[in-house]
């Protein structure tokens, strides 16, 4: 798409999924990550999807159209840092992508991580996947960073 970009967007509680339909007959490009987890309740197992950032989703638009976003209900804030709109680049958010469908396990942290090597999978389940690549306890994890936002970490087989 010509002149947009990623934002991410704040939603009200538990909204997410509501405000992805919203936005989708608003014909505005949105992304909302999920997770399948499993839980027992009732003694039966059961599996739900649930948004990996609680009360966020990500849109594509331009900067002239991020007000037509605001509007749709349900959408209460949009991230910005010193009141301007934080861009959410594409290489960013496919690398995020590859993480949340294709890694086993995925840690959301919201802590600062050790900045390491910046690196791109090759091959594998996470091929294509840009970050940084931290030791941590031993282990080979990446890191796909979203400034101001999240830290998405998943373990790699080197």
């Amino acid at each position: 798409m010509k002149n947009t970009n990623w934002y991410a967007v704040f939603t009200a509680s538990r909204a997410e999924k509501r405000v992805k339909e919203r936005l989708e007959q608003a014909g505005i490009e949105n992304y909302l990550p999920v997770r399948a987890v499993e839980f027992v309740r009732d003694g039966q197992k059961r599996r739900l999807e649930i948004p990996v950032i609680t009360g966020c989703i990500f849109v594509r638009v331009s900067e002239v159209n991020l007000p037509s976003v605001l509007s749709i209900w349900g959408v209460i804030a949009l991230l910005q840092e010193k009141q301007v709109p934080v861009v959410i680049s594409d290489e960013q958010l496919e690398s995020f992508k590859i993480l949340n469908e294709r890694a086993e396990t995925l840690e959301i942290v919201n802590e600062g991580l050790p900045v390491g090597s910046a690196i791109r999978v090759l091959q594998g389940e996470l091929a294509g996947v840009r970050g940084e690549l931290i030791e941590v306890a031993g282990g080979q994890r990446v890191v796909v960073r979203i400034p101001y936002l999240i830290e998405c970490v998943a373990r790699v087989k080197v």
